[in-house]
């Protein structure tokens, strides 16, 4: 990953709101995992649907997104191609 993909994440990290959401669970925190949307959904953690916040994040509004439940499906472009 180059440094302006490194800053992108970086910046949209901040921004990113998945540690309320009723899915992320202590897997995701304590692998300080964030930003699905961006880099994929979750390789390590197990874990089940209780309700999505995705919609309401503001990096989903910035990048134009429009699916959901990103830690479990992955990005937009992996759930298109499905």
């Amino acid at each position: 990953m180059d440094t302006k993909d490194q800053t992108f994440i970086d910046e949209n990290r901040k921004k990113c709101i998945c540690g309320p959401c009723p899915s992320y669970n202590e897997c995701m925190r304590a692998g300080e995992e964030l930003l699905f949307c961006v880099t994929g959904k979750s390789a390590d953690c197990v874990f089940e649907k209780k309700g999505c916040i995705c919609p309401s994040c503001p990096v989903t509004k910035e990048l134009g997104l429009k699916k959901a439940y990103y830690c479990i499906r992955g990005t937009q472009e992996e759930q298109e191609q499905k």
